[in-house]
């Protein structure tokens, strides 16, 4: 019987097989990688060293990487603009029937680039879906040209003047990089982050000017009326920074989904004006204490002694055998869980994630309170004939004042109801386009409706 053989491949043929396989690109698969928060200093160390990431170009991207790996660091881009631009425009969706904010790519990018520098003010406010803290919204300011402070809002912005719930908790969270306000990704361990609104920000003075407070227009009256030399202009990036100190901030947020002249104020609960204790160490699995042990009869000559492994069966405590990684104690069991905590000791310490500089001074977990400014917003108190039966003949309530000022109540739904402003997907739209499936959210979420 005769054996069938292939024919020797031609040079010709070796030279176009290797050929084709240089001209092949790196395909990445999506990763099951945290979002946010952001790439660890270990993985940046061997992401440098030529370890577990893969660099490439924005023209060698393909749709197959996704922005949860971007993200991760396990993809290098010298261009976070342009590659995460490119990517969203792929994943934009049609306006659904109701009318919606909607903020074009084009323009989206150029209030970016327009605040790449030292005094830039560019604000996110991105909602995000976690598994575990549950939907909140991330407000988030530029103070430098690479970093921005961030607060975490429980149920977003407050929109209605005359809420029972105008105040809002925001926790003060870590320092972010300025090129984590474009990202809309997600993955199983963090869920879902879109974009629900950005702009630029403007800082107010935090102590009102008897006259009345200042808005877009009596600002352009103030300066056309002046005179005198022109003072000094200060970048309201700067003035962040000094309100920060302070512990008062009053901000206007400039965005396309707020309405014009919003004005919040951040007040710091000075009970949580500390920073907590870092765990030098690595945290140790607690054991559970041992079971009592069942005393045994006395064996007689009649009946067999058991061994000890029977009577371990018999009580049901039987314990696995030890694998072989469990007796090591040196360093080779402990050197990527070393690595590890060593990376999230120092974002503990410096409070900021790598490429970000904390030169604010921000602190975790400091509690602050966001409310909206109802007066600097357009709004004035008037009062108004009140519920007899409560036996209130009156009340005071929030109207718009007159000549176009103040804005129609709005609310924020949630997670199952907010669209980006950038790409109009809802939070599911974002788990499916990076192949995130069967992802868990938790429970018990709300909206403030009144």
């Amino acid at each position: 019987m005769k054996r069938a053989c292939s024919p020797e491949p031609s040079p010709e043929h070796e030279l176009n097989k290797e050929m084709s396989l240089n001209e092949q690109h790196p395909i990445l698969l999506s990763l099951n990688a945290p979002v946010s928060p952001p790439l660890k200093r270990a993985s940046i160390k061997r992401a440098k060293d030529g370890g577990d990431a893969i660099p490439l170009t924005t023209s060698q991207l393909n749709i197959s990487s996704s922005l949860a790996a971007i993200e991760a660091g396990q993809v290098e881009v010298t261009d976070p603009l342009t590659t995460i631009s490119t990517k969203l425009k792929e994943c934009v969706r049609p306006l659904p029937n109701q009318p919606i904010p909607r903020l074009p790519i084009k323009e989206w990018v150029e209030l970016y680039r327009r605040n790449e520098h030292p005094e830039g003010r560019h604000f996110v406010i991105h909602q995000h879906d976690h598994p575990i803290a549950g939907p909140h919204y991330d407000l988030r300011l530029q103070f430098s040209e690479t970093s921005s402070v961030s607060w975490s809002v429980m149920y977003g912005m407050p929109g209605d003047p005359n809420s029972q719930r105008l105040n809002r908790n925001a926790t003060e969270t870590r320092i972010h990089c300025l090129w984590n306000h474009l990202i809309e990704t997600a993955s199983h361990k963090t869920g879902s982050l879109i974009i629900w609104d950005t702009g630029e920000y403007e800082i107010l003075p935090y102590q009102m000017d008897p006259s009345g407070p200042e808005t877009d227009d009596s600002r352009s009256e103030i300066s056309e009326d002046s005179q005198g030399p022109p003072e000094e202009q200060i970048s309201d990036s700067a003035k962040l920074r000094e309100a920060f100190q302070n512990r008062k901030i009053r901000l206007r947020l400039h965005g396309t989904r707020l309405p014009k002249d919003y004005t919040i104020i951040l007040r710091m609960d000075k009970s949580t004006d500390f920073a907590r204790p870092i765990r030098e160490g690595p945290k140790r699995r607690r054991r559970h204490p041992s079971r009592r042990t069942v005393p045994q009869a006395p064996s007689t000559s009649d009946s067999e002694s058991p061994s000890p492994r029977n009577n371990q069966e018999s009580r049901g405590d039987a314990t696995p055998p030890r694998s072989q990684s469990e007796f090591q104690t040196g360093p080779a069991k402990h050197a990527h869980v070393g690595n590890t905590h060593t990376a999230d000791l120092e974002i503990q310490r410096n409070n900021a994630y790598p490429g970000s500089s904390n030169m604010i001074g921000s602190i975790h977990q400091r509690r602050w309170y966001l409310s909206l400014d109802r007066e600097s917003s357009g709004f004035e108190p008037t009062m108004v004939r009140g519920n007899e039966s409560e036996g209130k003949t009156r009340k005071r309530t929030w109207t718009p004042k007159p000549v176009g000022k103040g804005f129609e109540p709005f609310y924020v739904h949630g997670p199952e109801a907010e669209r980006s402003l950038i790409t109009a997907r809802l939070g599911v739209d974002v788990l499916d386009d990076e192949g995130v499936e069967e992802f868990v959210p938790r429970r018990g979420w709300r909206p403030v409706l009144h």
